[in-house]
């Protein structure tokens, strides 16, 4: 390939245009980020916009009484959910020991897999009646079961 000076000539333009361009003040980046700042400084000030002062959360004590109280039936779910958290906890814990740790994995996931169907079968009305809890009960049931086809494909081994 031959390099012909009309080609050096083209190409000699376009740089000079570009070092041009970047040197004329207000197209730098500095420059347009300096902009930019001095004129949320001024719109702030100029609005009569002042930043929340900072309070400290536990004064707000009135908003303690709008807590609802929970139902017995809530508070068992909740509590079989934190059962059920706590397997998985362990599980994490024996998938990350050695090779006999699998097997106590997989006793433990079949484990959490009894308890996500038992709780399932004896609260058929969670969804309406603690709608929060069931989106939590699902998410672990999907979970289990993703962890199953996880373990039974052999990612683990």
């Amino acid at each position: 390939m031959k390099i012909r000076p009309d080609q050096i000539e083209g190409v000699q333009t376009e740089q000079k245009r570009r070092q041009d361009k970047a040197q004329q003040p207000g197209n730098g980046f500095g420059d347009i980020l300096n902009q930019e700042v001095a004129r949320g400084d001024t719109s702030a000030t100029a609005s009569g916009v002042m930043p929340p002062p900072i309070v400290n959360p536990l004064i707000a004590t009135e908003a303690v009484s709008s807590v609802q109280s929970v139902d017995a039936e809530g508070a068992q779910v909740a509590g079989q959910v934190e059962s059920i958290l706590d397997k998985w906890d362990s599980y994490a814990a024996s998938l990350a020991g050695s090779e006999s740790g699998l097997k106590s994995a997989y006793g433990t996931l079949d484990e959490i897999a009894g308890q996500v169907a038992a709780l399932k079968e004896e609260q058929p009305n969670l969804g309406t009646s603690h709608p929060d809890l069931k989106s939590i009960v699902d998410e672990l049931e999907t979970l289990t079961a993703t962890e199953q086809f996880k373990f039974n494909r052999g990612d683990y081994v």
